[in-house]
């Protein structure tokens, strides 16, 4: 399938971690050879933009969307993603939505509805990006679909520092995970070890789209992690400190090589940023 790429799934009603637990990430770095559409769901549209803008100097610009209020993210002055606002929920969350052609997008729909799941959301018509499906897995996870574009082609993906790297599925139940995907987005899913700890891959021939580790979060629901290449993880750790986040991994050489941390904003959602 031409535009296949693996979809971030995190759950609307992510609570804000209160103790994160054991963390422990296998050795490995996957990056997506496709596009890529990073939303950020938000209670509180002002304070997530303050946030971002701290630690990674991101900056906004309005859409008009009917019903709510959402900006478009610019990482030197490369348009990356988006966040939207819905006041109701309780916590933040980061969906990475799958870019595909008008044809495949009807596909998939009809697919992921005859495999269990609903629409999260009505479907978003975004002015200079395009559609947006968000949905409701059966495992109450949601997960979005996007009209390809300029913007999150392949072209456009991974350029530049502060920019999306890859993804990483933290699953409670590894089997239902696998069969979802497998069955909507016609991928396969390969078993490994790395440091003597089992590890997937989802695969397009052969093509490694993501990877996937048993949720190594003991208070947290299954997710699916965006990972942000940087230049120096440490700096990043220190301004997330500042801005009001939490650190839910500082870097450590003994986790690829001090390469790697895990932050999680003021509401809640959860990145893990990487030295490329």
């Amino acid at each position: 399938m031409k535009y296949i790429v693996f979809i971030l799934i995190c759950a609307i009603s992510l609570s804000p971690l209160k103790g994160h637990g054991n963390i422990d990430l296998a050795e490995i770095t996957i990056y997506s050879e496709q596009g890529l559409w990073h939303d950020l769901i938000t209670p509180n549209l002002e304070e997530s933009k303050e946030f971002y803008n701290e630690i990674f100097g991101w900056t906004y610009e309005e859409r008009n969307i009917k019903g709510f209020k959402y900006v478009i993210i610019y990482n030197n002055q490369i348009l990356i993603g988006a966040m939207l606002e819905l006041p109701d929920i309780e916590s933040s969350t980061w969906i990475t939505s799958l870019p595909l052609s008008n044809q495949e997008l009807n596909k998939r729909i009809k697919l992921a509805v005859d495999n269990g799941a609903k629409l999260a959301l009505n479907p978003l018509k975004v002015p200079g990006i395009g559609k947006q499906v968000i949905f409701e897995g059966p495992q109450g996870t949601v997960f979005s679909l996007v009209s390809q574009n300029e913007y999150n082609s392949s072209d456009a993906f991974n350029k530049n520092k502060n920019d999306w790297l890859g993804i990483e599925l933290w699953s409670d139940d590894l089997e239902k995970a696998k069969k979802f995907y497998e069955n909507v987005f016609d991928v396969t899913t390969e078993e490994t070890s790395i440091n003597s700890m089992p590890y997937w891959y989802f695969k397009n021939n052969d093509k490694i789209l993501a990877g996937m580790i048993k949720n190594p979060v003991s208070n947290q629901n299954s997710q699916w992690v965006p990972y942000l290449k940087v230049n120096n993880p440490a700096t990043i750790i220190t301004a997330t400190k500042q801005a009001g986040g939490s650190v839910l991994l500082a870097p450590n050489k003994n986790i690829k090589n001090g390469r790697v941390g895990i932050i999680q904003d003021p509401y809640g959602a959860i990145i893990a940023i990487q030295q490329n």
